[in-house]
């Protein structure tokens, strides 16, 4: 955990989430343990103590004995013993007396599944401290070991074999200015510590010290590459039919390989022309929406199964889809139906270094924001394939639609009537036009904060100025869906 940050940031303005929470002093220290276990199954994170309604309160309103209660919950209160890091920020509370506020700190782990005293598991989901089912402590208790092997020692590998213009911005990105470079790396999880027979201290690389730093990852980890594949048409074709036009491999530090990989596919991708809801007027759109094609690859990335050392992963561009294969299922807990909502990371360091190198923007948000910027383009929802070796993103371009648009026709026919028309009645009728059809429901999914009474007014307005026609078997009909009147 990067605890210097929260030292000096106002902690009453950090948004509470996956690795990070608020609580008052006088916090259930078993509720407090829930919390820890929580943090130290996922991700890990940290709990700013003293603070109450987004208040300091402090710490010193405890009795020594309370304080020394709350030092003693990794051995007292959670199963097995964990080791809680303790920081402290000096605070003026709400008294105007000099005070502090303690950050309260644990680590992902690899290899351990950590309870309570009552036997019970916790999970830490988006901002919420989660009881873990028996199904998902089975799958978390799996998971646990694949988790194992970003933390594994890499013997053979010496710092010699890091590139050195990676290891130089990861230095700027903790200021660290230190001349041991294991200074740096065994805190994030790059290395590990080993005591000999003789006492003595050694330092050695790990999986994930190896694939964000090395010169050559796959030296080490074979598959830890992305490739990138080009298909004409929309199926994939063998032997003498074979129809691939484009073939890159892409290899090296993971920060490295996510560029030349958003650069690769960002050359490769068309424009269409496509209805803007806010001016009326078609403009040029990229085939699928950024935000929602490298969150993709960075998912894949980040979570993969790195111990799937025989595969890896592969982003696969037809005429009419694109998608992204990443080795190894779903992480614990995670499904195909709450993966919008729900997040476990695999690889804990290693996507903890790319949300500092800036490629994992908001952490535990990725899924849903592809779902989202899907959503704004008009596309159909991401479709994720799952089995128990792989997960695979489909993304859709539409193609069809997009190639028979008539755009002076839809102009014509709307004409000035476009300037009356709201933003969800606009959205209808950009939904309509690029999906043929649009259902109340599609149209609630898209405009973010408006109610389901404002979409059906919208529609019902826009079936009296003509410009759509509902249709429906019945009144009352489920399957009812309106269209552009032609």
């Amino acid at each position: 955990m990067n605890i210097p940050k929260y030292e000096k940031t106002d902690l009453l303005n950090i948004p509470e989430g996956k690795t990070f929470d608020r609580k008052s002093a006088t916090y259930y220290l078993n509720k407090l343990a829930n919390i820890l276990i929580a943090f130290a199954n996922a991700d890990g994170g940290t709990i700013a103590l003293g603070i109450k309604d987004k208040k300091y309160e402090g710490i010193n309103l405890l009795s020594n004995q309370k304080k020394n209660d709350i030092i003693q919950i990794g051995s007292q209160r959670i199963v097995p013993t964990i080791k809680i890091e303790k920081n402290i920020k000096k605070i003026i509370n709400i008294q105007g007396i000099p005070d502090e506020i303690w950050l309260l700190t644990v680590k992902p782990t690899d290899d351990k599944l950590y309870m309570n005293k009552r036997d019970e598991v916790y999970l830490r989901l988006g901002d919420e401290t989660h009881r873990a089912s028996f199904e998902e402590r089975k799958n978390l208790e799996f998971d646990k070991g694949i988790r194992a092997f970003e933390s594994q020692i890499i013997d053979e590998a010496i710092l010699d074999d890091l590139d050195e213009e990676m290891v130089e911005k990861y230095k700027q990105l903790y200021n660290f200015e230190g001349s041991n470079l294991w200074d740096l790396l065994f805190p994030k999880g790059l290395a590990k510590r080993i005591r000999d027979k003789d006492d003595n201290i050694h330092y050695r690389l790990t999986v994930a010290g190896i694939l964000l730093l090395s010169k050559y990852p796959t030296a080490f980890i074979p598959g830890a590459r992305i490739r990138f594949i080009r298909y004409e048409g929309r199926e994939a074709k063998t032997g003498s039919d074979m129809n691939i036009i484009k073939q890159i491999r892409i290899e090296g530090p993971l920060d490295r390989i996510l560029k030349q990989t958003s650069d690769t596919l960002n050359a490769q991708l068309r424009t269409f022309s496509s209805l803007n809801i806010e001016s009326g007027k078609f403009i040029d759109v990229p085939e699928y929406p950024k935000g929602a094609w490298l969150e993709g690859i960075v998912n894949a990335v980040v979570h993969r199964g790195y111990n799937y050392t025989g595969d890896d992963i592969r982003i696969l561009m037809f005429d009419d889809r694109l998608e992204i294969h990443s080795p190894g299922s779903l992480p614990a807990v995670v499904t195909p139906e709450n993966i919008r909502r729900t997040h476990y990371s695999r690889n804990p360091y290693i996507a903890r270094a790319l949300t500092d190198f800036g490629w994992v923007r908001e952490f535990g948000e990725g899924v849903d924001r592809i779902y989202k910027d899907m959503n704004k383009f008009f596309l159909d929802d991401p479709i994720y394939e799952v089995d128990t070796n792989s997960v695979n993103l489909i993304l859709k371009n539409n193609i069809i639609m997009r190639s028979f648009r008539k755009n002076d026709d839809l102009e014509s026919r709307i004409g000035e009537d476009w300037q009356s028309l709201n933003f969800i009645e606009r959205a209808a009728v950009g939904l309509a036009y690029e999906h043929s059809s649009v259902r109340t429901r599609e149209l609630y999914e898209v405009v973010d904060n408006y109610s389901m009474s404002s979409v059906r007014n919208a529609l019902n307005k826009l079936t009296k100025m003509g410009i759509l026609e509902r249709v429906a078997s019945a009144p009352t009909s489920p399957n009812q869906y309106y269209r552009l009147i032609k």
